[in-house]
């Protein structure tokens, strides 16, 4: 017998992230960060400063689910590695601190 396959709901958040604008954006967001973490780069998670260009996302520092607005804004965004992207969803790594490296590289 076959389980059924359940299939997850999708948000406001799922549907933009699967958008073409949020590949370009993201894409740009990038290139604008040169392909690196900005925390790591920063030295933002204490473990000083390095250079990762290796499993990198692009985060929104105000998430979607509290200012949809700010959802596609430069200075909103910031390129990170999957493990400072952990640390910065839990928290650990500060907005304030995520947006002065944004502010930094300008």
């Amino acid at each position: 017998m076959k389980k059924r396959q359940v299939k997850k709901k999708q948000g406001v958040s799922d549907f933009f992230h699967s958008s073409a604008k949020w590949t370009r954006k993201s894409k740009a967001i990038r290139e604008r960060d040169h392909h690196l973490c900005q925390s790591c780069l920063h030295g933002l998670d204490g473990a000083g400063i390095r250079y990762t260009s290796d499993g990198l996302e692009v985060h929104h520092i105000v998430p979607i689910s509290e200012d949809y607005d700010l959802r596609l804004d430069d200075d909103n965004l910031i390129t990170l590695c999957r493990e400072c992207h952990e640390k910065a969803e839990s928290g650990s790594i500060t907005r304030a601190a995520l947006q002065a490296a944004v502010e930094a590289g300008r």
